[in-house]
């Protein structure tokens, strides 16, 4: 069975600045092959600590703000356990942006889940690294779609590379610069792939 990398869902989220969030709804294979699937590739450790992530996935966001920061909001209890590090360096890789860029708030400014649906405490970072790689997908998407709009170029045309947008011609424009125009009025769902690590 060859391997594949599964779509998911992320969403731009209304806002007057570029705002992700991440959805987990991976598009796995309708039916496994007969007469005995192999399950290893389909359910893993990794697959269950996402899941067990799941209740709280919707508090996961990524934003660029317009001086070219980008801030990540964790579920609650998760930061200070390894999250917080591992979702900034995440972002950064994907972003193609210093780490000294990305920031992650206090955990005590954030809107609590409602009773039960979210347990603080230590547990692997790993929990949390599918949903924090769709938002930051879905934002680099949508800064290269802004780039493209504003430079002329064809999104294939473009490059992300230090925190900033180039074309072929050398014109540059910084994330930072992008925030506003990425921007949506409405929410919207937009289906990214990620990149095999």
């Amino acid at each position: 069975m060859s391997a594949s990398v599964p779509r998911f869902l992320g969403y731009v989220l209304a806002a007057p600045v570029l705002v992700t969030a991440a959805e987990l709804a991976a598009a796995y294979p309708r039916a496994a092959r007969l007469p005995s699937p192999d399950v290893t590739g389909l359910l893993g450790l990794g697959h269950v600590l996402t899941a067990t992530a799941l209740p709280a996935a919707e508090l996961i966001s990524v934003e660029v703000g317009p001086d070219g920061t980008v801030s990540v909001t964790l579920p609650p209890g998760r930061v200070g356990h390894g999250d917080d590090a591992s979702a900034a360096e995440l972002i950064a890789e994907e972003l193609s942006l210093p780490r000294r860029r990305v920031r992650v708030p206090p955990a005590d400014a954030r809107p609590r889940p409602a009773a039960g649906r979210w347990r603080a405490g230590p547990g692997p970072a790993v929990a949390t690294r599918t949903p924090v790689r769709v938002a930051a997908a879905v934002a680099r998407r949508r800064l290269l779609e802004a780039a493209s709009a504003t430079l002329g170029t064809p999104v294939a045309g473009l490059r992300l590379a230090a925190g900033a947008v180039t074309d072929g011609a050398g014109r540059r424009l910084d994330i930072g610069a992008l925030a506003v125009t990425a921007a949506t009025t409405r929410t919207i769902a937009v289906a990214v792939d990620l990149a095999p690590r």
